[in-house]
């Protein structure tokens, strides 16, 4: 009798003391909390909207183009700035635009330009960038005033970079076009967003017009991230 009580006494004392040391959680059939599983876009979810504005920092800064005589902005949809012999109006469906204009050409002056066209979305801006590129082909076949001739190629800015030199003498088709006296322009789009960049006026040669458009170009394509889907 005094054995079976000494055993029973045993048996509770040592559940009372696997109560006591037993974690938070251990309970027998208590399962652990969990952490709750991060939430996944839907499959087919639309894409956010892109903006269709074209605010003043879409520009290249004032001074950029280190050209005398001022700058010059303008908002809303113009005519692209293109040569006579293939210039065939603006942007018709563009929902917003900004053309800088940076020099007045005085004294043998360069004068820099820059436009942004916006488009509702990229779709519609790479059909604007394809006719560009079909204008600037057009200006290369016929040729301008005074025999002056364009050399229509490949730019190596954002998307559907296209750039058009301006042989004012002509002399690039018989010699070294890069040596010629010229002007250069450039064409590019990102996401929803074509721009232009051209350096008119002065006197340089093609190959320099053309490294300061693709330099310029490349800086105007780092200020159109807001309207591809990737952001900035």
């Amino acid at each position: 009798m005094r054995a079976s009580t000494t055993t029973t006494v045993l048996a509770a004392s040592a559940l009372v003391l696997a109560a006591c040391t037993a974690a938070p959680g251990d309970t027998p059939g208590t399962p652990e909390p969990s952490a709750p599983e991060p939430s996944t876009p839907a499959p087919g979810a639309p894409a956010p909207a892109l903006p269709t504005d074209a605010p003043a920092d879409v520009l290249l800064p004032e001074g950029a183009w280190g050209a005398e005589g001022g700058r010059a902005e303008a908002e809303g949809v113009a005519d692209w700035h293109l040569p006579e012999a293939c210039a065939d109006g603006g942007p018709a469906d563009a929902t917003a635009m900004r053309t800088a204009t940076e020099g007045d050409g005085a004294a043998e002056g360069v004068v820099g330009v820059h436009q942004v066209a916006v488009f509702a979305d990229a779709d519609a801006a790479t059909a604007e960038a394809a006719r560009l590129a079909d204008l600037l082909a057009a200006c290369a076949a016929q040729g301008g005033a005074e025999g002056t001739t364009y050399a229509v190629e490949p730019v190596d800015v954002g998307a559907q970079g296209t750039g058009l030199a301006a042989d004012y003498y002509g002399s690039g088709e018989s010699g070294d076009l890069d040596t010629a006296l010229g002007t250069y322009l450039a064409t590019t789009r990102r996401g929803a967003a074509v721009a232009l960049v051209a350096l008119d006026g002065g006197e340089s040669t093609v190959g320099a017009a053309r490294e300061t458009v693709s330099e310029q170009a490349r800086a105007a394509w780092e200020l159109l991230c807001r309207y591809e889907q990737a952001g900035c």
